[in-house]
């Protein structure tokens, strides 16, 4: 008895291109990591600090405070229609 796959989009090849096996290499190549003095690295910090200091107030405030105009439109109607029915009900009075 022979296993029949069938033609299916799950058996398909993905996007991806096949696997290619073999040796991993290292790069020829390594950056030299930098060290720097504990003067050198905490001046370092503190400019960092004072740019972002200087333009975190330089930048403007997101106002976040802001009401949606249409929450504004929904309570005017609704003061609107409020006002109406009591006037309605002052003048129509039985």
């Amino acid at each position: 008895m022979e296993t029949v796959v069938k033609e299916n989009a799950a058996n398909l090849p993905m996007k991806n291109p096949p696997y290619v096996l073999g040796e991993v290499q290292a790069p020829d190549y390594h950056p030299e990591p930098e060290i720097y003095s504990h003067y050198k690295a905490t001046k370092n910090f503190n400019q960092i600090s004072q740019d972002i200091f200087v333009k975190q107030k330089k930048e403007k405030r997101a106002d976040r405070k802001k009401t949606p105009v249409g929450v504004w439109c929904t309570l005017l109607a609704v003061a609107g229609i409020g006002v109406y029915k009591t006037v309605k009900h002052m003048v129509f009075k039985k």
